[in-house]
């Protein structure tokens, strides 16, 4: 992971935040924006920062973006400038390019050009709000495509005492229980044979609509 490259294009809030938190966690990160004092904010947790347009063809091929591991367009009311950055990082060659995408009208064109990520921020955190206020049982739910979705259950008074595989979501031979947490404890690789107790939470994997069908026997 230390090994890797990531580069930020826009530093507005969501920009900002993914900066920090990749540097938090050691890696390379380079931020870009057209505004001085955001790159100079950036500089202060970033290995490197730079003010740069990169709607400008010659601007990107000065910086080398081809070598990054993955490129993230965070660039937020401007979708011209966003979906031009996007063709111009995609005919350079760059690796993969993620992209931030205000609405699903951003988001169709985004699809079109060949954008390999697309991260609709709130519409996701929607989402996955609204889930967690439709099931009591579930404390975070994450969508990962494809069909596929990471959720934290918590462990209710019918369980208790009852070894983990005996649990709805360890019944299932289409979901996984990845981890389990106890107090501010995370197991990975439990041992199913555990004995529940009331407040644990299991971190489960696996198809979405198997785990929405055992979550409604909870």
């Amino acid at each position: 992971l230390h090994n890797k490259q990531f580069a930020v294009i826009g530093l507005g809030r969501f920009g900002m935040a993914l900066c920090e938190e990749l540097a938090s966690q050691g890696v390379q990160v380079l931020a870009i924006d057209i505004v001085e004092r955001c790159v100079k904010k950036a500089a202060e947790f970033v290995s490197h920062a730079v003010v740069a347009d990169c709607s400008d063809e010659e601007a990107v091929a000065e910086l080398k973006l081809e070598n990054y591991d993955i490129v993230m367009v965070a660039i937020g009311a401007d979708l011209n400038t966003s979906i031009l950055t996007t063709l111009i990082l995609k005919e350079c060659g760059t690796k993969a390019v993620w992209v931030k995408a205000k609405n699903k009208y951003h988001a169709k064109i985004l699809r079109k050009i060949g954008a390999d990520k697309i991260i609709s921020p709130e519409r996701d955190m929607g989402i996955r709000v609204a889930r967690n206020m439709l099931n009591k049982h579930i404390f975070d739910y994450l969508s990962l495509g494809s069909g596929l979705a990471i959720t934290e259950v918590v462990v209710n008074s019918k369980h208790l005492g009852r070894p983990m595989y005996q649990h709805p979501c360890g019944l299932c031979d289409e979901m996984s229980i990845l981890a389990y947490k106890r107090g501010p404890t995370i197991y990975s690789h439990p041992d199913l044979n555990t004995l529940l107790q009331m407040g644990d939470i299991l971190i489960i994997a696996g198809q979405e609509n198997k785990i929405k069908e055992q979550l409604s026997k909870l």
